[in-house]
Parts: structure tokens; sequence; C-alpha cells
């Protein structure tokens, strides 16, 4: 173990304060900590993860759903959230039913809640509160054929989508059928998706991607009853277009997620493949009308193309956007655009490494959402915060833990020692840095901190790393009004291929 008082913390402090840190230490600074540095020019951001708590393991998870907060109480610090999940195989619509869990507690822990609710016998759903505090629900019957690509079943006379609305918050519902309509030109609807999004008007959006023999196409749907008749709005991007951006287009699953950033448009970001170095590309509108041309979703001071499976855009009530994507090579992310306006985008925030490609995200507070990741047919949430203001390191008087170790097998737990003038420790910070990964497609990213609250001196890091990778793992202690003490750091160590004793 060796002292790290001088270290910036890799994970989450941007801007002038780190050039500054680099300047005056420079001989003590690490070619990493160099690197991380330099995102000086970056606005000061401050992202973090509480431990995951899990959802739900049952057999047949293949994905993370979509999770939602219903705020039942204006007065409430911490809305409630509910996610409902396919529980069922990856079939494309060979069989249905979802499954349910609430969190009260900001998704610190989780009670399920009976399958096939709201809606029942759903390929998949998702639900949206409005801003008249009424609840919206969507779900799928059904969905077309990926080797024909043409209409869907026909469900027994009955529409392919169907519609819920709760007066309630969720406690009763009243259902019925909805429509997409899809002019021939543009092919059929493969798949709406979340999120919902409403306008002052009352008018309510989402996404979709559209099958033709002239390839796929994302669409923007829009609604002005509710959700009981939609239409397509604009065409946000054909594959076509993103080929002839350069980037090579490998799926037909154009999943497409939508935000209002912060003036006054609209962003979309669109996955176009599904290795781990497929990229991400974005396109904005001023109206939701007509797009701009697209163009590949870039991140860091270095702008490196982002990569991953289904991506998802948040918009925090602090401003800033937040882009969420995973690959199950290649970590689940989130990436920050601090003037929420998405033009520019913060380096990669780790959640973790051990995440299928399908994961959501909700906001529950300005500075606080949760992210939500399948893995070996369980659901993870992690609680994240991602703020404007970070605090500076050994910004308490204590000294730094001391003796950090790391011990695995079927668990890995960094363990370390309180300090001596630790007596009014409120928690602490431990932060992976991956120094090598056992997977060439699995990139040495940037983790966010994990965060706990109390005096324990260990964490379980098994669900948040890679196996087989080379990390050290650096420890701060948090005082009472959230100072950082110094930090400490493991000495370099290859998690999970075998047992090793470590130090108590």
């Amino acid at each position: 173990m060796r002292s790290a008082s001088f270290h910036n913390r890799s994970c989450c402090v941007l801007g002038s304060m780190l050039g500054a840190a680099l300047f005056l230490l420079g001989g003590l600074v690490s070619p990493r900590d160099r690197a991380h540095a330099q995102d000086a020019e970056s606005p000061e951001i401050e992202v973090t993860v509480a431990p995951m708590a899990v959802v739900r393991e049952r057999p047949g998870i293949t994905g993370a759903g979509w999770v939602a907060t219903v705020r039942t109480d204006a007065a409430a610090d911490v809305p409630h959230l509910r996610l409902l999940y396919p529980n069922h195989p990856d079939n494309w619509g060979k069989s249905t039913g979802t499954g349910a869990s609430i969190s009260r507690d900001g998704g610190r822990s989780w009670t399920a809640e009976p399958d096939n609710t709201p809606l029942v016998d759903m390929v998949d759903q998702w639900t949206r509160q409005l801003a008249d505090g009424s609840v919206i629900a969507i779900g799928i019957r059904s969905v077309p054929d990926p080797k024909t690509r043409t209409n869907v079943a026909d469900n027994g006379g009955r529409a392919a989508c169907v519609v819920g609305h709760s007066a309630d918050f969720g406690a009763s519902w009243k259902t019925a059928d909805c429509r997409i309509e899809c002019p021939a030109a543009l092919g059929v609807i493969a798949r709406p998706l979340p999120p919902i999004l409403e306008d002052a008007s009352g008018t309510l959006f989402m996404p979709a991607y559209a099958w033709s023999s002239a390839g796929s196409r994302a669409l923007l749907l829009a609604s002005e009853d509710r959700g009981l008749r939609w239409t397509v709005r604009s065409t946000i991007v054909e594959a076509a277009a993103i080929r002839a951006a350069g980037v090579p287009v490998t799926t037909p699953w154009l999943e497409t997620s939508i935000a209002r950033t912060a003036d006054g448009g609209w962003l979309a970001a669109v996955r176009t493949g599904s290795s781990a170095r497929a990229t991400l590309m974005q396109t904005r509108s001023a109206d939701g009308r007509t797009w701009d041309a697209l163009a590949p979703l870039l991140s860091g001071d270095d702008q490196q193309p982002v990569a991953g499976k289904l991506p998802s855009l948040l918009r925090l009530g602090n401003g800033m956007l937040v882009l969420l994507t995973a690959h199950t090579q290649n970590h689940c992310r989130i990436y920050i655009s601090p003037d929420g306006a998405g033009r520019r985008w913060s380096k990669a925030y780790v959640v973790t490494s051990q995440s299928g490609g399908n994961t959501c995200l909700a906001a529950v507070g300005d500075d606080a959402l949760v992210v939500v990741t399948p893995a070996n047919g369980r659901l993870y949430a992690w609680p994240m915060t991602v703020r404007r203001s970070p605090r500076s390191a050994a910004s308490t008087s204590h000294d730094a833990p001391t003796n950090i170790s790391v011990t695995h097998g079927p668990k890995v737990l960094v363990r370390w020692n309180a300090a001596s003038n630790g007596q009014d420790v409120a928690g602490y910070r431990v932060t992976p840095r991956l120094i090598a990964a056992a997977n060439p497609e699995t990139q040495a990213l940037t983790y966010a901190p994990i965060e706990m609250v109390g005096t324990a001196t260990q964490l379980d890091v098994q669900k948040v790393v890679s196996i087989g990778g080379r990390y050290r793992f650096m420890v701060e202690a948090i005082d009472r009004d959230g100072g950082l003490s110094p930090a400490a750091e493991s000495d370099e160590v290859i998690v999970g291929l075998q047992p090793n004793p470590g130090t108590p």
C-alpha cells in the first residue's frame, strides 16, 4: 500500500484545480494521473455511485427494462421508482410477460410487485408520470418478425400497442388499444421505445424505429390525445445516412433515445451495431420536425467515439444531460454534458464492468439518478450523483486510511484501517483504477468512485470490476461535513483469478 495524498481522484473531478495540482506536483503524478488531469478545460463536475442494490433475481431476465419515477407527494424528497422489465427470453415477441419492482428510497432497496402490471401479457412496457400528476403506460403486444420485417401478427384482432392511464399514481388503471400510424413509404414500426416526453401543450413524444425494403430508420412519434393515437412527427435518421457518414450499420435495431436540451432543442442518440466498438451517433433538432446532419457521439477532451448498445438520455434537474450506454465486453458507463446541450460530453464514468447491453436510468433528484443493469439473471440498481461543485481532495483534517488490501475469491473485498484521528468519519469513498483488462475489447476507463455511508472498513466490489483485470484501489475517508481525507492506494492486484489472502 502506498500513500496517495497528492493523488488526483481519477474518477471525478474535472477542472482547473487538476491543472494546478499537476503543475505543482508534476514530479509526483503518474502518467495515468497526468492523462486524467488533462480534462482541465471541462467544467468541474463530480460523479459518484453508491454500493449497488439487488432489484430482483429470477430466471428469464435478459434486460434491465425501464425505470421511471412517480412522485406521489410534491413535498417528498425522494420519488418512488417503478421498474418494469421483460420476464421472458429475448426472442423478439415469441413470448410475453413482464415483471415489476418498486423502490421508495431512491433505489437503495426494492420490493417485487405482481407480474404483468399494469398491462397484461406484454412483450415490453414502460411508464411516465405526466405534468398533471397522472401516469401513462405504453405496452407492446407483438412486434414484427426480424427475418421478414413485415407487419406484426394480428393478435386475435387486437392492436399491437396498448395504453394505460392512472389518476392515482398507479394504484388503478384504465386501458385501451392504441394505434401507431406509419406511412407505407417509411415501412412498418418495428419497435416504439421510451422515453415518453411531454411538451407544454400536452403533446406526447417517443422514439421508434421502422423497417422497410429501403432499410431501417429512427422516427419521432407524437400523440395529441394522451397516447391513444400516435403519428410520425419526423424521421430522425436513416441507416443509409449513418453509412454515408462513414459509420457501419451492423444491426437493424436502430434503438434511439431522445431528450430536450437546455437550449430548448432536441437531441437524439442512435445505436448502430452490437459489437463493443459500434459507435453511437447523435443528431439534434430545433423543432422535432427537421434534424441536423448526424455525427459520431464523441467524449472527453480527446474526443473519442462513444460505443455501445441501447443509449439512454436523461436531463437532470441541475440542467446537466446524462448519456448511458453499455456493452457486456466494455462496461456500463455514463457521460455528462455539463451545459445540458449535448454538444460536448465528458469522458466515461464506469458504473459497473459486469452488465448486459440493455440498461436504463431515471432521475430521483436534481443531482441524483439511478442506473439499472442486468447480469446473470439478476437486476442491480446503482444510485448515483452528478454534482457541479466537486469536493476538493484533502478537504478534512483526517489522515488517510491505512493498510489498503484486496482479497478475492467468491468476493473481491477491498479492506482498510481507519486513520487514528478518524473518529467522526461518516463514510468512505472507494475508487477502482483499471490498469489493464483481460479482455482486449475492455477499455481502461475511469470508474465512478463508490461512496459508502457509515464506518465499515471493507467493500465488496465483485459486481463492479472486470474479472481478470489488473487494478489498484483508492480509499478516502468522508467526514460529517462531506470533506475528503487524503487518499491511500492499494498495490496492484489481478482480481478474480485465484484466491489472494491479502492483509486483514
